[in-house]
């Protein structure tokens, strides 16, 4: 997988697709999935902020509630032209 994004979790590496990514002149932010469904048939995403430290990408929990909206927002726009580009 070209576009994927490996989170490595003690023992275990789980890989994953990155849906998009947005920077801020603060923050670097990335949306990502393993492209599982929930119950109403909608893609589960994930989304972390992200840094470099010795080389190595670190993934963080975003706590601002206004941020993860954003993210949503962006994500259900790329959803929706998607859907209209393959004619759903």
């Amino acid at each position: 997988m070209k576009n994927k994004l490996v989170i490595d979790k003690k023992d275990d590496k789980e890989e994953y697709k990155i849906l998009f990514k947005v920077e801020t002149e603060e923050e670097k932010y990335i949306v990502y999935t393993k492209d599982e469904l929930n119950q109403d048939g909608e893609i589960v995403a994930y989304a972390g902020k992200y840094s470099l430290n010795k080389g190595k990408q670190i993934l963080e929990p975003i706590d601002d509630l206004y941020t993860l909206e954003l993210l949503d927002s962006v994500l259900l726009q790329v959803e929706s032209k998607m859907n209209v580009e393959m004619g759903e």
